[in-house]
């Protein structure tokens, strides 16, 4: 009978041999990809070792040289870092099998029941895809004096999880993190420059527990932009002895009050600039997340949208989503259909895996119910609809493109804002087609009743 159908001796742990091993190249491998590996960033690269792979507990385990662990967890952390372990890497604890087995607690396994998706995935989820190559170019990024990573995506490509780890990143290397959400400036601060550079600035000064007094730093004379300058060298970074990480979330938001914009982005850009040589500026780091692409009117030399680190979170792979099924705990036949209908979007996959774990939907049923007002897209369709209201030189463009099998090439700008709402990809000819097979049904069905 397989491993998998009986019980696992878990009263195993590393020697000491093996834990010299084990920590010898993680410190190599660390080295290399110049960040610190984490039990989560460890979790997740078993995963291509293993379709499970372990739970962060079950590493945390096997590092403090706990027992309670069975030998091919052992086997499956050493192969993940490129290691493969001897016999003498690993021990049966004093009183071990299955008996003590028994009264060891059983390993954390992954059945943390999945949150319903929409907002951020949690840090510790074992439903989070990890992409690891973007986060590690971007962790690199934010070493660097005045870094600047700019994560741009669709609505629900996941800028916000990804965000979430970077921010996470920035706390280990003893970062201050101080974020700014956009969506919750009055529009009144909205409407003029002085007091939206005031409003950051408190912003800004309320979690490292700063009384800004700005009237100290305010001189109408020399302007608001000059002021708000002096106050981040004089009254905030000096303060700091470690760097700071300023999260702006949302940053598309101004992208709709040409008073902040003209005046704001350069503004950014020339703080991101001074850190080349400016000793507070150092110290800081930008983080830019948003969903469209930049409309807005900016000196090529004057956007913040053209320097540092852009960051493309691309679709789930059929692998990715094959290792989501099993995580949800689901048969391996739902994951080509899936990804068949929605091309690995994270959250349209995640929605239908919640579903499906949750038995409110069968795997049969999707197709024919994906696209009707009661279906489980129905409110992401009806946004994607929203975003064409009033655009009428994009909604005929995605029309064409929809009844076009080959493809369509269309002009650049028009391209471009339909491809940042995430309606249109590009396949190697640059030739327009839907994203997904979601769309392509949804919007024949939609324009063939629009014109009936």
């Amino acid at each position: 009978m397989g491993q998998s159908k009986r019980q696992r001796q878990r009263g195993h742990s590393l020697s000491e041999a093996g834990l010299h091993k084990l920590q010898a190249k993680l410190t190599q491998v660390e080295s290399q990809q110049g960040y610190r590996f984490t039990p989560q960033i460890l979790a997740h690269r078993t995963q291509l070792i293993d379709a499970q792979g372990l739970h962060a507990t079950t590493v945390k385990k096997i590092l403090e040289q706990r027992a309670g662990v069975d030998r091919r967890s052992i086997e499956i952390m050493f192969q993940s870092l490129g290691l493969e372990p001897d016999y003498g890497d690993y021990q049966l604890a004093a009183g071990g099998g299955l008996s003590a087995a028994r009264e060891i607690p059983a390993e954390p396994q992954r059945s943390t029941p999945p949150e319903f998706p929409g907002g951020p995935v949690p840090l510790a989820s074992p439903y989070y895809v990890l992409r690891q190559e973007q986060q590690e170019r971007a962790r690199a990024e934010i070493c660097q004096p005045g870094g600047l990573v700019r994560v741009k995506a669709p609505r629900k490509m996941g800028k916000s999880s990804f965000a979430l780890r970077l921010l996470q990143q920035a706390e280990s290397l003893g970062y201050s993190v101080l974020q700014v959400d956009l969506k919750r400036a009055d529009e009144a601060v909205l409407s003029d420059i002085d007091r939206f550079l005031r409003w950051l600035c408190m912003v800004l000064s309320q979690p490292l527990g700063l009384a800004p007094h700005l009237d100290d730093y305010w001189d109408a004379d020399i302007g608001s932009k000059v002021s708000c300058t002096i106050y981040l060298q004089q009254g905030l970074l000096r303060s700091l002895d470690a760097p700071v990480m300023v999260a702006f979330k949302d940053i598309d938001r101004i992208f709709e009050y040409p008073a902040i914009f003209y005046e704001f982005l350069p503004l950014l850009r020339s703080w991101h600039e001074e850190a080349k040589s400016h000793t507070e500026f150092q110290k800081i780091r930008f983080l830019l997340t948003y969903s469209t692409e930049i409309y807005v009117p900016l000196n090529l030399n004057q956007s913040p949208f053209n320097v540092g680190l852009p960051v493309h979170l691309p679709k789930l792979t059929v692998a990715e989503v094959r290792s989501l099924v099993q995580t949800y705990g689901l048969s391996d036949p739902v994951a080509d259909p899936l990804t068949e209908l929605v091309s690995g979007h994270p959250f349209l996959t995640q929605l239908a895996l919640y579903h499906l774990w949750a038995g409110q939907l069968c795997l049969a049923d999707l197709p024919q119910r994906a696209i009707t007002p009661s279906g489980i897209y129905a409110n992401h369709l009806n946004r994607c609809l929203a975003s064409l209201q009033g655009k009428a030189d994009l909604t005929e463009a995605l029309q064409q493109v929809i009844k076009t099998e080959t493809g369509l090439r269309l002009a650049f700008p028009v391209a471009t804002k339909l491809e940042s709402l995430g309606l249109i990809e590009f396949d190697q000819n640059c030739l327009a087609k839907p994203s997904c097979q979601l769309y392509q049904r949804f919007f024949s069905t939609h324009f063939a009743l629009a014109d009936a």
